[in-house]
């Protein structure tokens, strides 16, 4: 099976992707096909990073769900109408997160079936890049089962800001701010500044979005270099090596 055509040729309009969002999920809880996760949130202080929890209460229903459907049920291919969002671009489409935790989580899926496992391409980057401009949030991709995907077909993520409760709807939120603060950085083989934080215990790199990227997102999936971003000055990122392909959280 195969998901619709994309019915309008024009591009998402900048500015109203929330706005459908919000219109979604009311649709969704009324009709039944989207089912929020009740979860507890606590903070826990590690190494000086303060890290937002969410404790589900009941993962039961989600788990007896997907043991109901077939071993090779793909919930992308045809997406379930009852959630769709918006059409993001030729390739994309957004839909909301079936089982969320945060309130307008949303999905970007390719059309057409791609493997989780695959490597993020120009056209994943273009698609997520249109999301982030509509007044900020967190994009992240889990590349694959041993990083956290449930779902085979390729699907990036995208919660709005605030995502903690009672904090401020911009990256002050992001419990790893103040490593990302506190980067240091060297001159990357384009000339573009790169760097890595003594706070982040792990492979890592960190390099600056540029803000104006966002008049044209054409340009931002065109750099070397892609990430857990959000639309602030910094975002971490981790270098793309082809050559050496292992699960990993973007």
């Amino acid at each position: 099976m195969a998901n619709p055509p994309r019915p309008d040729p024009t591009q998402l309009q900048p500015g109203t992707l929330w706005q459908h969002a919000t219109t979604a999920t009311a649709h969704g809880l009324a009709c039944g096909a989207l089912e929020p996760l009740t979860t507890t949130h606590t903070t826990l202080i590690d190494h000086g990073l303060r890290f937002s929890l969410r404790i589900l209460d009941n993962l039961r229903r989600k788990t007896q769900a997907k043991q109901a459907k077939p071993a090779d049920f793909n919930p992308f291919l045809p997406y379930d109408r009852d959630l769709f969002v918006a059409d993001i671009s030729d390739t994309h489409v957004c839909v909301l997160n079936k089982y969320n935790v945060f309130d307008r989580h949303v999905l970007i899926i390719t059309r057409d079936f791609e493997a989780q496992t695959d490597w993020l391409n120009e056209a994943d980057f273009f698609a997520l890049w249109l999301g982030l401009r509509e007044n900020g949030g967190l994009g992240f991709y889990n590349g694959g089962a041993d990083a956290g995907a449930s779902q085979r077909h390729k699907h990036l993520q995208l919660v709005p800001f605030p995502f903690v409760p009672d904090a401020a709807a911009d990256r002050s939120s992001i419990p790893i701010a103040p490593a990302i603060d506190r980067a240091e950085f060297q001159t990357n083989f384009d000339g573009s500044p790169i760097g890595t934080s003594p706070d982040l215990p792990f492979r890592h790199a960190i390099a600056p979005l540029d803000r104006t990227w966002g008049d044209d997102p054409a340009i931002a999936p065109a750099k070397p270099y892609s990430a857990t971003a959000t639309p602030s000055p910094r975002s971490v990122c981790h270098p793309v090596e082809p050559h050496k392909p292992e699960p990993i959280t973007y």
